[in-house]
């Protein structure tokens, strides 16, 4: 059964990006003992330099550690957990399982998936592995976000249940490969647009793509 590995929260911190020039991340996430109220933007105690949460969109961030042990194969070493920021680390809930519209139940909290996570470059830089972002992207392991449903309280050990579920045929992994399909295919993206459980963010960077498209 699908469960919480471990509870993660941050406060935005001064850090070298890739690159060498100064900047500010919340990427820094560190597991938290016991119970964390998640509330309607968000965790109690976490912050975001780049996403703003006045939405309600991007309150929540779960990566599976399924796509951790895929990328320590790929690096051939252990990488540092957590190195994308998230909020939850899961087990058994997956890019490929996970539909965009599930409304899950973690601790007290209702969850509702809505959108893959669009990687940037801090993950490479929080785990010291120069190529996690476009392993991340190449293969579809974004993580994912949600909105609050119910607030409530979660810890680590709780079990992720699925209360209800999204479209089957969109599962994060899907939009992943609409996202970043090289040329991108305008009926594909169309047809995720349609999706009314995605996010409106999302949906924007979708009509990005559109925009560069050949007529």
């Amino acid at each position: 059964m699908p469960r919480i590995l471990s509870v993660s929260t941050g406060r935005v911190e001064p850090r070298l990006t890739r690159k060498g020039n100064e900047g500010r991340t919340g990427i820094g996430n560190r597991p938290v003992d016991g119970p964390v109220r998640i509330g309607r933007f968000g965790l109690e105690g976490d912050e975001s330099a780049y996403r703003s949460r006045e939405l309600g969109d991007t309150a929540v961030h779960i990566f599976c550690v399924e796509s951790y042990a895929r990328f320590r194969e790929l690096a051939g070493r252990e990488l540092p957990v957590p190195s994308f920021g998230e909020n939850l680390t899961v087990e058994g809930y997956t890019e490929r399982e996970a539909c965009v519209g599930d409304v899950i139940r973690v601790g007290t909290a209702l969850l509702r998936v809505n959108q893959p996570v669009i990687r940037c470059s801090w993950p490479t830089v929080q785990s010291g592995e120069p190529r996690l972002t476009r392993w991340a992207t190449q293969e579809g392991l974004t993580g994912f976000y949600l909105d609050v449903v119910q607030e409530g309280v979660v810890q680590a050990g709780d079990v992720l249940e699925i209360v209800s579920r999204g479209p089957a045929d969109w599962t994060v992994a899907a939009v992943n490969a609409v996202y970043y399909a090289k040329p991108a295919v305008r009926a594909d993206v169309d047809a995720a647009l349609a999706l009314p459980e995605l996010a409106d963010r999302f949906k924007a960077d979708l009509r990005e793509l559109l925009e560069r498209l050949p007529v």
